[in-house]
This record gives C-alpha cells, structure tokens and sequence, in this order.
C-alpha cells in the first residue's frame, strides 16, 4: 500500500470514527507503530487532524463536504471567478472539466457558447448540457462517488486515455507554492492527474478562501499550473508569489 492511499484509509476511519489510535491503525493497516506516527504528522502538518496522546482526533471543518453544500459556498466569488474563465476558451476547444462546484460554475457558462467539447468525469456536468444541441459533451463512465457525483475509478481513467485536450480546468482543497493545488480523496486525485497529462494547459479555478491550504494529496505541482483565475479578493503578495513562479493570475 502507497504511503497516500494509507493516509487516505486513515482519514477516511477518522472521520467516519471523530478519533482514532495509532495502536489500533497499526493492527488495521498491518504497519508499525512508528509508520502511523509519521503518517499523522504528515496530516497534522496538513491541517487535516489534530494529534492527542496515543492518535488523533478529526478536524471537523476539513472532512471532504458534500457538492451540495460546497457549491452554495463563495457563490458571488465563483461566479466572478466563472466570468472570468470562460472568456479563455474559444470555438473549437476540447476542454476537460473536472467534479468541483467552481468548475460547475464555468459549465453553466458555457452554455453561452458553441461548438466546443467537454469531456468530463461529472454527472452534474453531463446533466448540464442534456439539451444543449451546440456543446459536445464526452462521460468518462466510471464508478459513482454519491459525496460529489463524480465517476471514478479504472473506467474512467482508462477512458481518458482516448483522448486529449486543449485546456483543463480544475479546482481544487488548496493551492499554496510549496504544495501546488492538493486534493483530499486519491480515487477523484487519479482522474484530475490524467486529465493533467492529456491536456495542453492547466487552468485552475480557486476562490481566495483556497490559498495557502494543503489537503491529503498533491495532484499538480506548481510546473504543472499554466493560470490561476481567482476572485477579486486575493491579496497582492500571494498574487506576486505566484506569478513569480511564472503562473498567469488572472
């Protein structure tokens, strides 16, 4: 088992359990002691628990939140952020869309354009557009996350690797420049990863609230974001940080 998926396994009890003890993950996920210790620093470190003699206990605002309650969050700034993005993409683009509610903002946009391509691991997304006879719109298939009606899993992954696209817009828990952009569950993190390697640009999509948080697992490192398209509320030197390493902010 990967260092990450073990991590994984060892929020997904400590959610589902509000605590945890390194005795009792030692014997469920049959490594020392001493491994589990490591693996709830690195988590600590990540602001995904907080660490009590003996394990840990759940941070509960930064569990994995459903879509229907993320997407009624920062409302007035992913609609800007929205507005911003869809002027990027053009007649003719094949752009992969991933599962987050601020890329759901820019699908609605897109709406008002045509003859583009939206291949996607969202059923949210796909719903979208049902009746929409100008967009074409590709389902990865896979297996269905209920938490955020995403498809995952080996079918989707191997249905990306059919095909490529021009841009790929993504959000993400947290973006910071020692981390890139994380995210907190590895199945829906492999999708976002092989839409990254078969696109020719990485746009992501983050409200202000986003900035300088780590989740679980990275799935772009800095090299891999060609534009960030915020709100109009990120402060200037976080703005500065990253154009400095080269990344449009728009």
């Amino acid at each position: 088992m990967l260092a990450e998926e073990r991590r994984q396994k060892i929020l997904a009890l400590l959610n589902s359990k509000g605590s945890i003890q390194v005795a009792d993950l030692s014997k469920r996920l049959k490594v020392t002691e001493e491994t589990i210790r490591r693996d709830l620093e690195v988590l600590k470190n990540r602001n995904l628990l907080k660490r009590i003699h003996g394990g840990a206990i759940a941070i509960q605002n930064q569990q994995e939140i459903p879509f229907n309650i993320r997407k009624q969050k920062n409302v007035e700034e992913k609609q800007i952020i929205a507005e911003k993005a869809v002027k990027l993409i053009k007649p003719g683009d094949t752009i992969f869309l991933d599962i987050s509610s601020t890329v759901m903002f820019l699908a609605k946009k897109l709406a008002e354009l045509s003859d583009i391509t939206i291949i996607t691991n969202s059923t949210k997304v796909v719903l979208e557009f049902a009746n929409n006879k100008n967009i074409t719109v590709i389902s990865t298939g896979g297996i269905l996350r209920a938490n955020s009606y995403s498809l995952v899993g080996p079918l989707a992954n191997k249905a990306l690797s059919n095909y490529f696209a021009d841009k790929f817009f993504s959000s993400c828990n947290g973006v910071s420049v020692k981390y890139g952009a994380t995210e907190s569950n590895e199945l829906e993190k492999e999708v976002k990863i092989n839409m990254l390697k078969r696109a020719k640009q990485h746009i992501l999509l983050v409200d202000h609230s986003k900035f300088n948080k780590v989740g679980l697992s990275q799935f772009a490192s800095l090299d891999d974001i060609d534009i960030i398209v915020s709100d109009n509320s990120v402060n200037k030197p976080i703005k500065d940080e990253f154009e400095a390493k080269g990344i449009i902010f728009l």
